[in-house]
């Protein structure tokens, strides 16, 4: 491990977890993350970063959830990216009980995230500035990930252009890991539908039910789940139903994400789909449309890059987690489950590679980082082992040492990685190679966005 990386984090460890514990105490939804990114931008700047702080949409700088901080000048120009958004409804204490709050809560651990790359950036600066390395190290603070937006409007905006190379980390229920699966691509879009008022038992044969519109599209998905591919996910909520029982809803609205494995085989069951929402409408009598939020794509592994994190990982101490932190982990776990641990909770082993990419259920914006340019990704450890993500478990952890010892350890990681990657550009290349050649065939990247 880099000399300089890890007496930075001996000596900055408490001013990391005060950070990541801020965003914990205030959780903010996706793009309403305005505390996260001014909690982030003081730190950045406190490191000694140029930091462009702005909204990600209106583009105002005082109603910033995005930001950008930047060290250096010239080539290469490597990205570490953070994540600042909330759970809705998955407000919780630091206990080992569910206790609900009625907020939103960290049950996917963004506000490791957004510290732990946070500390690696600053730590790697620090590394940059000490030997004079060439370069530029940029850091983002990326808002609404959960609504898998965020980073594609940053794509739409151009602002992962000038990047050779970018970094990740992402908290999971298993050891820190260099990510070797491919998550889905997946779009998110809301069905309009529109009928005629009238009353439902004086005059229901002049009236034209949107519920009844909606809930026949949802019967025809059902239907439709059987003929599409294993990797197909597709899921959904009513977002509006009516305003009483005896009045027909002249309106009514879905929430829908529909996920494969790739962006062409989502685009291809996204096209099904509307066609059930007509059929649905066209049995009703009603009329309907959609408002198209956001698409992300399916996450494009470089093994070169994988090659590089693997590296580094090894190169720094394991997780030291202690009998408080693995009885409270044990905790969690009976009262999520009702049942006793039969494996490792809080596990530390780094597996090994296995340059074989593998399907993954969920889905990420970062993946369209990785269709633009080399990306990798760390992934694991801030969360309890055989327990869900966006879970209160999760809300839990990621707010006591747990997280803490992970985005620390996810942070010396990435510093590591972008460390030897600045040291040794050559991996730049080939990552850059491996690139070009893997994506021949393949259309071009086009953001998914109205």
């Amino acid at each position: 491990m880099n000399e300089t990386i890890k007496k930075w984090f001996d000596s900055h460890a408490a001013d990391v977890i005060k950070l990541s514990d801020s965003l914990w105490d205030h959780p903010e939804t996706a793009m309403n993350e305005q505390h996260s990114c001014a909690e982030t931008t003081e730190f950045m700047r406190g490191q000694g970063f140029t930091v462009k702080a702005f909204n990600l949409l209106s583009g105002k700088p005082e109603e910033a959830n995005c930001l950008i901080a930047t060290y250096g000048s010239g080539k290469p120009v490597i990205g570490i990216l953070g994540e600042f958004d909330a759970l809705p409804n998955l407000g919780q204490d630091r206990v080992t009980t569910r206790t609900p709050k009625e907020s939103p809560g960290h049950g996917c651990g963004h506000n490791l995230m957004a510290s732990g790359g946070a500390s690696a950036a600053s730590a790697l600066k620090l590394a940059m500035e000490t030997e004079k390395l060439p370069g530029t190290l940029i850091y983002y603070g990326c808002p609404a990930e959960e609504t898998l937006e965020g980073k594609v409007h940053m794509s739409k905006q151009g602002l992962f252009d000038k990047l050779d190379i970018c970094l990740a980390w992402h908290p999971g229920p298993f050891a820190l890991a260099v990510l070797e699966k491919s998550m889905q691509s997946s779009t998110a879009l809301k069905f309009n539908f529109h009928g005629k008022t009238a009353h439902a038992a004086a005059n229901p044969d002049l009236g034209r039910s949107a519920l009844d519109a909606a809930e026949l599209m949802n019967v025809g998905i059902q239907y439709l789940r059987e003929h599409v591919s294993s990797d197909v996910r597709i899921h959904y909520i009513y977002t509006h139903g009516g305003v009483a029982p005896n009045v027909v809803p002249d309106y009514a609205q879905l929430y829908y994400y529909v996920r494969a494995q790739t962006r062409s085989a989502n685009d291809e069951v996204l096209k099904r789909v509307i066609d059930v929402s007509e059929g649905a409408a066209k049995m009703t009598g009603t009329s309907t449309d959609y408002e198209l939020l956001a698409g992300c794509y399916d996450v494009f592994i470089n093994h070169r890059l994988n090659k590089l994190c693997q590296e580094a990982l090894l190169k720094i101490p394991p997780i030291e987690y202690s009998d408080e932190n693995k009885k409270f982990a044990a905790e969690v776990y009976r009262n999520a489950t009702g049942k006793e641990p039969v494996s490792e909770l809080l596990d530390t082993a780094v597996p090994p590679l296995t340059g074989i990419v593998s399907p993954m259920t969920g889905s990420t914006d970062v993946g369209d980082v990785t269709h633009i340019l080399p990306t990798t990704q760390f992934m694991g450890a801030g969360m309890i082992g055989g327990l869900p993500f966006h879970h209160w478990a999760v809300t839990a952890c990621t707010g006591t040492e747990i997280g803490h010892k992970a985005e620390l350890q996810a942070g010396k990681a990435l510093a590591q990685a972008g460390y030897d990657a600045f040291k040794n550009p050559i991996v730049i290349e080939e990552a850059w190679e491996e690139f070009r050649n893997a994506r021949k065939g393949m259309d071009a990247y086009k953001p998914v966005l109205p």
